[in-house]
């Protein structure tokens, strides 16, 4: 599966968008995840389940259900802090380009307060510039790209111009660790009108351009504009919209405080919703009273919600393009072979097939797959269906023989 990455300057809050992303309330965080990497975190995907829907209690295994809100287990990664000349080694740099490579979609961390500077010192609110904080992110890795290409650009001009292989096929190998494809490179050069037979007549600039279009491709960008706690935020809000950016307006430090309150059982809230119940304010402090009540006159009331739920939703959902799918044994009652009710749920690309659902269950599932049953029409479907969102589908599959 795709994951999407956390990047940003120092102090623009991608350490606490990180920690709150990853911290899960008790009622959503029982889940037996494999071990992490330590720059690697659990996040949830927030979908409205089909149960209702369907008029059934379900009982989920992958994931969890509350109130008919499900919640998915993702991973997300959290890069090293990034500050101008990183490409260079300034900085993390090096260790942040490194990172980010495993990543295939990003979510840009600026401080839409404008607190910070380009090198994340603190500065009055509305002197900095958030525009800034996403170019360093964008520059940086065009830079690393275009040096990683500039190293070995004679001889895969020498070789491609020699006949002895591709254009393409020499790029593939060279940036194959980015998860730039063949398919993004072909697509970059035909849009671009470059010549792939004759690389070394490119210009400088031409090649830069080609750079920067593959990073756009490969690595699609959201911005995750926080502390709009902090009232210039408004101002940085529109100016990364006006910039073009897919911007999500966010306050990183109230939905950690807010998930913190929710797992010690002072109110009660789950990631993604726009207020918060309180169970018992006598267990409540003074400064405890006043932290909820400024985040819900300058967050939530103002804003709907943290946005932090809605950050991560939008990176999978959107920029990466999954879909939510229930894989069932039992198409009649919805249930798995022990008869769990919509025990599962699967995040696929869009486009999947029923083919590749049965893979994602299991691999000689999808090996001896035959054909799908659409269980809410209760028809058969072929393995060139294209799932749908939220399709509950049950895989028919050939007896495979011991041997």
């Amino acid at each position: 599966m795709e994951l999407a990455g956390i990047v940003g300057k120092p102090n623009a809050g991608k350490s606490t968008l990180f920690a709150a992303m990853t911290l899960a309330p008790v009622e959503i965080a029982n889940y037996p995840f494999t071990t992490i990497k330590p720059n690697r975190g659990v996040s949830y995907l927030r979908i409205n389940c089909v149960c209702k829907e369907l008029g059934v209690k379900d009982n989920p295994r992958n994931s969890r259900c509350v109130d008919g809100i499900r919640f998915i287990p993702v991973e997300v990664i959290d890069c090293p802090g990034i500050i101008r000349g990183a490409h260079v080694g300034r900085g993390l740099g090096l260790q942040f380009l490194d990172e980010i490579r495993q990543a295939s979609a990003l979510i840009v961390v600026a401080d839409a307060s404008m607190s910070t500077d380009s090198d994340g010192n603190p500065v009055k609110p509305g002197v900095g510039n958030p525009i800034e904080d996403v170019r360093i992110v964008e520059e940086e890795l065009d830079y690393w790209i275009y040096g990683l290409l500039s190293e070995d650009w004679k001889r895969i001009c020498r070789v491609v111009e020699s006949r002895v292989s591709k254009l393409v096929e020499e790029l593939s190998k060279k940036l194959s660790g980015l998860r730039i494809t063949g398919k993004i490179l072909d697509e970059t050069i035909d849009e671009l009108g470059l010549d792939e037979s004759r690389p070394s007549k490119w210009s400088e600039s031409q090649l830069l351009s080609f750079v920067r279009r593959l990073r756009e491709k490969s690595k699609p960008i959201i911005v995750a504009a926080n502390k709009i706690d902090i009232p210039e935020a408004e101002e940085g809000v529109r100016m990364l919209r006006e910039a073009g950016y897919t911007v999500v307006p966010v306050s990183a430090e109230a939905e950690r405080i807010l998930r913190m309150a929710a797992e010690k059982g002072l109110i009660k809230y789950l990631p993604g919703d726009s207020g918060f119940e309180m169970i018992d304010e006598g267990k409540l402090t003074a400064n405890q009273k006043k932290a909820l009540k400024l985040i819900e006159e300058r967050v939530l009331e103002k804003w709907g919600s943290t946005g932090v739920q809605e950050i991560v939703n939008k990176a999978y959902f959107e920029v990466l393009r999954y879909i939510p799918v229930y894989p069932v044994e039992d198409p009649e009652k919805l249930t798995d072979k022990d008869g769990n009710v919509l025990p599962d749920v699967y995040i696929l690309p869009s486009g999947s097939t029923p083919r590749d659902l049965a893979y994602a269950v299991h691999t000689d599932l999808g090996k001896t797959f035959l054909y799908a049953i659409d269980a809410r029409r209760k028809i058969r479907i072929g393995e060139n269906y294209e799932l749908k969102w939220g399709d509950v589908i049950s895989i028919v599959a050939a007896a495979r023989r011991s041997s």
